[in-house]
C-alpha cells in the first residue's frame, strides 16, 4: 500500500512539473480589433468609398419623396405616369441598397482576412502560441497586446498592394 501511495506522488509530481513546464512555453498576444477597425488605413478607404454610395442611395431616396410629394397635384395619366416612375426608382433603390449591402460584407471579410493574416505571420515570427481578440481577456499583462504591429504589418501590407487606392 505503502508503494502505491509513493507512486501516486511521484505521478503528480511529475504531472505538476509537465504542467508548469508546458505553461511556460506557452506564449499569448492580444488585439484590439476595434483599434484595427479605427487604424487600419484599408477600412478608413473602404469607409469613405461605403459612405459615398450611402449618400447616393439617400439621395435617391430624396428623389423618391420629392416625386410623391408633387403627384397629387397631377392629373391622373400624370399620377399612372409618375407611378411607374417611383416604382421603377424603389426596384433601383433596392438593387443599390442591396448593393451596398453587399458590399459592406465584402469589405468586412476581406478585412478579417487581412488581420488573419497577418495576425498569423506575426505568429510565427515572434513564436507565439496564440493571438486573440483583447475582448476576451478579463485581466493581462500590458505586454500580451500586439495591436500595434498588427496595424503596422497590415498597413505596410496595404500600401504595397498596387490596387490599394483604386478600390
Amino acid at each position: 500500500m505503502k508503494s502505491s501511495w509513493v507512486g501516486l506522488g511521484m505521478c503528480a509530481l511529475l504531472a505538476g512539473y509537465s504542467s508548469a513546464a508546458m505553461a511556460a512555453e506557452i506564449k499569448i498576444g492580444a488585439i484590439s480589433l476595434n483599434q484595427v477597425f479605427q487604424e487600419y488605413q484599408k477600412v478608413i478607404d473602404s469607409n469613405t468609398a461605403l459612405e459615398k454610395e450611402k449618400q447616393q442611395v439617400k439621395t435617391m431616396i430624396s428623389e423618391m419623396q420629392d416625386l410623391e410629394k408633387t403627384m397629387e397635384h397631377l392629373n391622373d395619366q400624370g399620377k399612372e405616369e409618375r407611378r411607374r416612375q417611383l416604382k421603377a426608382k424603389q426596384e433601383d433603390l433596392q438593387r443599390r441598397t442591396t448593393e451596398v449591402r453587399k458590399n459592406e460584407d465584402r469589405i468586412l471579410r476581406e478585412i478579417l482576412k487581412d488581420v488573419e493574416q497577418v495576425s498569423a505571420e506575426l505568429r510565427k515570427k515572434e513564436k507565439f502560441t496564440l493571438i486573440i481578440d483583447d475582448r476576451l481577456v478579463i485581466s493581462g499583462q500590458e505586454d500580451l497586446d500586439v495591436t500595434k504591429k498588427v496595424i503596422d504589418g497590415l498597413n505596410a501590407a496595404y500600401k504595397n498592394q498596387p490596387a490599394a487606392k483604386s478600390k
